[in-house]
């Protein structure tokens, strides 16, 4: 057996053959997770065990394949950051890395096949080679010059099967459309003793919008949350009860593993407390489900809103009086009230060297592109639509109190502060916000921070202006929110002072308490969104 450096083999179900003694070294030494290091004489794989034959010994020493971490490593070597325990590319003495990709059909179906297409022309120049296994699973063998280089096990049934496995050794790279959930997070936790929601092991891959979409022949175009859950629950049965036509309404739903159907839960149904109709089409491709709407008058369904197809993408109008649409801009400051976050986990930087570099890929500027031609927004910085910002500076302006509750005034000069920043700059779309119940920055913020300070710093942008403007709910009033608002604008401000050679001063901060919320303050949800950090910049 060669030299191999950094090999670990893993059970994963996966039996070994032995090599032939004649193509053995003298001595092969065999590293463990524990930090042992045994050199046998041969050795022999048999169901998932290693039998090693050292001197003085007879009979053969037995270790499960999974104990092991690399082979003729000298030192010994388990891997990188990966967390101890964690599972080690599947990799065999022909030198082929083997992993899995696992979870979110809404990123599988599109983004990361795209992705990690690309990957493989740009690191070896071939486009790599797809065998379609099982519905929803490839075989996906990244190749350079006729040499096998990696073999991807790519399984996409939904979001729930990517940290699950994670868990299990399966997967190296788990896709979700959604965070990962507490009951993930800690079981991950507690077998390898990491922090899920920490930067080196949640990547924002992109942002999404779930929208609601009907077919093109239906004049509905604006529902509420509340309306759209009671249609897909059946509680709505006919179109003429929110305008429409005299028209059964036909469900079409996402299947239970998917996380766009989680983001439905989440976002429509469980907030009015109500549940999936029974009578619900149920489908485990999103291309497939909109297919069916644009076929059905009376059709509504629910999709990433790169999926709408032909179909009409509804607005969503909120209780306090906000409506939006999914623009490229309020998903990525999140405004809309159906966006998401799309993500891709790992224990730490993958063991396998092509999933780390396929990772390091898919979150660079360089796949951003790649992104955008998928349907999903890139991570490209960019201002919101100046006739919208105008038009929603003049209905805050003439209206005060507008998207507010009874007794949240805003002080005259914050409001003359407002109304001469929006007409001298331009809102960018990044909002920057916190983990939950901390002063920290979240995975994303702290991507954005990035790519904020290397933007101010362009050669278009350096000589503008540009203000760093904290935001709060309104939970405590205007005196309290305003000082919260403005430690918040310094956090993002000292972040931008270690991410860029900018000059930053106090004279960037300013605080808004909370006037020109985002979302409606009657759930925390709402209240977690108009908790943020803007960015403005001179025209």
């Amino acid at each position: 057996m060669p030299a191999l450096p950094n090999i670990a083999f893993l059970a994963l179900g996966l039996t070994l053959a032995a090599a032939p003694a004649a193509a053995q070294p003298a001595s092969t030494s065999f590293c463990f997770v524990d930090g042992s290091q045994i050199k046998a004489e041969r050795f022999e794989s048999r169901g998932g065990n290693f039998q090693l034959y050292v001197p003085g010994s007879a009979t053969p020493l037995q270790y499960p394949a999974s104990s092991v971490c690399s082979v003729n490593v000298d030192p010994c070597i388990c891997g990188g950051r990966a967390p101890a325990g964690a599972a080690a590319p599947a990799q065999r003495a022909d030198g082929v890395d083997r992993f899995g990709v696992y979870g979110s059909n809404t990123i599988g179906e599109r983004m990361m096949p795209m992705l990690i297409e690309a990957f493989a022309k740009r690191t070896y120049g071939a486009d790599p080679v797809v065998k379609i296994t099982n519905a929803e699973e490839k075989e996906i063998t990244l190749v350079q010059g006729g040499a096998t280089k990696a073999i991807i096990d790519f399984q996409a049934h939904g979001s729930a099967t990517g940290p699950s496995a994670l868990l299990s050794g399966k997967a190296q790279i788990a896709m979700t459309s959604r965070p990962i959930s507490a009951d993930e997070a800690a079981a991950l936790d507690q077998k390898y003793q990491v922090d899920m929601f920490a930067p080196d092991n949640e990547h924002i891959l992109s942002l999404g919008a779930g929208a609601v979409i009907v077919n093109a022949a239906n004049p509905v175009a604006q529902l509420t949350l509340e309306q759209s859950a009671r249609l897909f629950s059946g509680a709505i049965a006919n179109w003429r009860e929110v305008g429409g036509p005299d028209l059964p309404v036909t469900i079409y739903r996402r299947d239970d593993k998917s996380g766009t159907f989680d983001l439905m839960k989440a976002k429509v149904l469980d907030p009015s407390g109500q549940q999936i109709a029974r009578s619900a089409k149920s489908f485990e491709s999103s291309e497939l489900l909109s297919s069916n709407v644009a076929r059905d008058p009376g059709g509504i369904g629910f999709v990433e809103a790169l999926y709408a197809g032909d179909n009409v993408t509804v607005r969503i109008a909120s209780a306090c009086g906000i409506v939006s649409a999914p623009t490229g801009f309020s998903t990525k400051t999140e405004e809309y009230p159906i966006s998401r976050r799309l993500f891709a986990y790992t224990l730490g930087r993958p063991q396998s060297p092509v999933a780390s570099d396929l990772l390091r890929f898919s979150l660079s500027d360089e796949a951003s592109a790649l992104k955008v031609e998928a349907g999903y927004v890139g991570s490209e910085i960019e201002f919101q639509d100046a006739a919208e910002q105008d038009a929603r500076t003049q209905v805050i302006v003439n209206t005060p109190r507008a998207f507010l509750g009874a007794g949240d005034d805003v002080p005259a000069d914050a409001m003359k502060f407002f109304a001469s920043a929006m007409s001298s700059m331009r809102r960018a779309s990044v909002e920057l916000r916190f983990r939950s119940n901390d002063a920290n920055l979240d995975t994303l913020a702290l991507r954005d921070v990035k790519r904020l300070g290397q933007f101010l710093s362009s050669a278009e942008i350096a000589e503008k202006p540009f203000l760093v403007v904290g935001f709060a709910d309104t939970d405590g009033g205007w005196a309290k929110n305003l000082k919260l608002a403005k430690r918040r604008a310094q956090i993002v401000a000292n972040a931008l002072k270690k991410a860029s050679s900018l000059g930053v001063s106090d004279a960037n901060v300013r605080s808004l308490s909370y006037m020109a919320p985002v979302a409606c303050n009657d759930t925390e949800a709402g209240k977690a969104k108009n908790r943020r950090v803007e960015v403005w910049i001179g025209r």
